[in-house]
């Protein structure tokens, strides 16, 4: 049974290997999710199953908003922060076991007091909601 299992997952999230799929901002915006259900971003047009809410702050700056999400994410096991700027935070998360790795982004618009959120597998199609729990997560710890 454990077999089967396992070799049920590999099916599932594929056996390709990790090749990294577009990120960064093109004139204010993340690239879209793919088709697969293995995405999640605040910048969904339609408020489809990709969808998940951006992060709002108030009474702090844009900047105190960026260093929470470094912070968050340096404490965050198996994730690395791979690019930042004044707008944008991009990092690596390798899973425990199978060592996927997703692509996590940030977004920080300079007019708006919120902070887009964009999760994303690079391998297989389903990742279970890996990632929107993963962005819930941050949000949680972007509040406490």
């Amino acid at each position: 049974m454990k077999y089967i299992l396992i070799l049920s997952l590999l099916l599932l999230v594929g056996c390709t290997p990790a090749t990294k799929k577009e990120t960064g901002i093109i004139q204010g915006k993340f690239y879209p999710c793919p088709t697969s259900p293995n995405c999640v971003s605040s910048m969904v047009i339609e408020k489809n199953s990709h969808y998940i809410k951006p992060i709002v702050y108030n009474n702090i700056t844009r900047n105190l908003a960026k260093e929470k999400i470094i912070v968050i994410l340096e404490k965050s096991k198996n994730t690395t922060i791979i690019e930042y700027n004044d707008e944008y935070i991009h990092a690596e998360v390798r899973s425990a076991f199978f060592k996927f790795i997703d692509d996590i982004e940030f977004y920080f618009p300079k007019d708006k007091n919120i902070i887009h959120v964009r999760s994303l597998a690079r391998t297989g199609y389903s990742d279970f909601g890996v990632n929107r729990k993963r962005m819930e997560k941050i949000r949680v710890k972007f509040y406490e």
